[in-house]
């Protein structure tokens, strides 16, 4: 990865996540990374052969996104777009929905919407947020539940992980859910 730690977010602490993404997705696969940063999460689903449109707002994440899928031989099957999610989402992605989508963001909640309404039936979103200790695995599943709910989807919980600690008393998990 290419990024100028003054400028974007690195976590080394997701280590294990970028390879399982990379391990989770199948070549040809459709995925939206919505929150995609320098490409994280991107990358390695890209060079398992998934297409991914990768979007990023931040004009320097953005810049280092492109830069690296270019350093990883990948950007062929990355599309990039620098703007908001929501409004990528909203002027329809190529294709129609997406198999898989990807919210790689601490307040990834408040975007659930916008994600079901890009994930194909029977597809998989990957969720992170930061949950206080004493209310994992519970919040994420109920505010998944009930975006799906107000969607007229159902979901199916296939995962949940701690990915690492965020701070004192706060936990950073990821809920994997197929939906329907």
């Amino acid at each position: 990865y290419a990024l100028d730690l003054a400028a974007v977010m690195f976590s080394p602490g997701n280590k294990a996540e970028r390879a399982r993404m990379g391990r989770a997705v199948s070549e040809g696969e459709r995925v939206l990374d919505m929150f995609a940063g320098i490409g994280y999460f991107t990358l390695p689903m890209a060079r398992a052969g998934a297409a991914v449109t990768a979007v990023e707002r931040n004009p320097t994440a953005f810049r280092y996104l492109v830069e690296n899928t270019m350093r990883n031989g990948v950007d062929g099957l990355v599309e990039p777009y620098r703007a908001d999610c929501r409004e990528v989402i909203e002027a329809g992605l190529d294709g129609g929905p997406v198999d898989r989508v990807v919210m790689g963001y601490y307040g990834a909640w408040e975007y659930l919407d916008s994600a079901l309404d890009a994930l194909a039936p029977g597809g998989t979103l990957h969720m992170h947020e930061t949950t206080p200790e004493h209310l994992v695995f519970e919040r994420p599943i109920e505010r998944l539940e009930a975006a799906a709910a107000e969607a007229d989807r159902s979901v199916e919980i296939l995962d949940t992980r701690r990915v690492k600690s965020h701070s004192e008393g706060v936990v950073h998990v990821v809920v994997d859910a197929q939906v329907d």
